[in-house]
């Protein structure tokens, strides 16, 4: 042997024959080879504790493939230089190396046009999914409870955009210990209303959030259902029918969405609108789209090696709620509706859709002076409990300026409500 010609130094090579003089044989072999790989991979695990300051997982997680894979190349390696691969010079390994490089790039060139060609079905997908694909692959999809309030069992995505979400139909289920149904359109109410209108009727619509949705408050027992049932005690030969458009998590931007796209069907007579402190952030679910042109991930590796985390973007579209979503991510619309000029837009756009469509408007609820000055000088009637409901006139307790009254502040709030509007001559119907 002519050491000059190998690319071995030539102590290795001595104690490699050595090594085969004495070990030889098959079972030799894959031992010595073993122990190449137990110290080759030891070596890369303390330079990765060294230089990262933490262990390199991935080279003993055996369901990762790509440190499986490597791992097997570097057996596969330790196996060939203890057969013949030590006596061979530079010219045999710069072919093996460029022959390595080769399948190298080819593998890269496979991963990178697979990876383009799953994004662009995937954003196709994205394109094409249904908002009812996207409802019944949330149905299908277990969720783990761990509140008496499930709200995202109990909503569902709007078919419209702007809207966002909304109440699923046709629920029966406890929601926070209290009972919770709603009718075939999605309100919290145990009829089903006609589009038609009846006669001799007066028809209230209610755009509100979780407040006027009845929190914590047993079915017909919200401020709506009380006012309702107050006004038909009144035995005055009117229907009076009160509409409960409010779904819990609601801004002022999604109510006014709601009253354009679902309620002005039903041509209500009165809008009242539940104020909220916290009407003019972004409402509690959105909707986000996946980026397929991002750049931090590799979707194809995700599908390979993450099944579960793919299949949370498979439909391209998820419901997420305020506590988990990207600001960055929100769209301009959702966002122009929020702080002080987007309440003073939407509320704007509220005023004009009542001088168009010939319905009344009042805004009710405990106000802010900076919202109750902004909100007349729009020119819309309002309601402010915190003035026309003294804070020593009733419990405490029954917390009828919160955002969730008690059953006893719902009561109290409906009777006042159904007042008002006898006060302001609203209650005529229609020739």
């Amino acid at each position: 042997m002519n050491p000059e010609a190998s690319f071995t130094p030539p102590l290795v090579v001595r104690l490699t024959d050595l090594a085969h003089r004495r070990w030889g044989g098959f079972p030799a072999r894959i031992l010595r080879a073993g122990l190449l790989f137990a110290a080759l991979a030891c070596f890369f695990l303390a330079a990765a504790v060294i230089v990262r300051g933490e262990p390199w997982a991935f080279i003993i997680y055996a369901e990762d493939p790509y440190a499986h894979a490597a791992g097997g190349f570097l057996f596969l390696a330790a196996w060939h230089w203890f057969g013949r691969g030590y006596r061979e010079g530079w010219p045999a390994w710069r072919a093996r190396l460029g022959k390595a490089m080769l399948a190298l790039f080819g593998f890269a060139f496979s991963f990178a046009a697979a990876e383009v060609c799953l994004r662009m079905v995937m954003h196709a997908r994205q394109q094409g999914n249904s908002l009812q694909t996207l409802n019944n692959l949330d149905r299908q999809q277990p969720k783990d409870i761990r509140t008496t309030h499930p709200l995202g069992l109990i909503v569902e995505p709007s078919p419209y955009p702007s809207i966002v979400y909304q109440l699923r139909p046709d629920l029966d289920l406890p929601f926070g210990n209290r009972a919770l149904r709603t009718n075939r359109i999605g309100l919290r109410d145990s009829v089903d209303y006609p589009v038609g209108r009846l006669p001799h009727s007066v028809r209230i619509v209610g755009l509100g959030d979780s407040g006027m949705f009845g929190w914590d408050v047993d079915q017909d027992g919200d401020y709506l259902a009380v006012m309702e049932r107050t006004l038909q005690a009144r035995q005055d030969g009117v229907t009076y029918e009160a509409m409960n458009f409010a779904v819990p998590g609601y801004n002022s931007q999604l109510e006014v969405e709601t009253l354009k796209h679902r309620a002005l069907a039903y041509d209500p007579d009165i809008v009242v609108v539940g104020w909220c402190e916290n009407d003019g952030q972004l409402p509690f679910f959105l909707l986000e789209k996946e980026d397929f042109a991002r750049r931090d991930v590799s979707f194809l590796n995700m599908l390979l090696t993450r099944r579960d985390d793919f299949r949370q973007i498979a439909s391209g579209t998820r419901i997420k709620d305020l506590r988990t979503m990207d600001r960055s991510n929100v769209s301009a619309d959702i966002l122009s509706g929020t702080e002080a000029e987007g309440l003073r837009r939407v509320f704007t756009e509220l005023k004009t859709l009542s001088d168009q469509h010939g319905f009344h408007v009042l805004v009710f609820g405990p106000l802010g002076d900076g919202i109750h000055r902004l909100i007349t000088e729009i020119g819309l009637p309002t309601y402010n409990t915190r003035q026309r409901i003294k804070i020593d006139d009733y419990p405490l307790e029954w917390a009828i300026h919160f955002m969730h009254p008690r059953p006893e502040g719902h009561q109290v709030l409906g009777e006042r409500l159904a007042a008002e509007l006898h006060d302001r001559g609203w209650l005529i119907p229609r020739p």
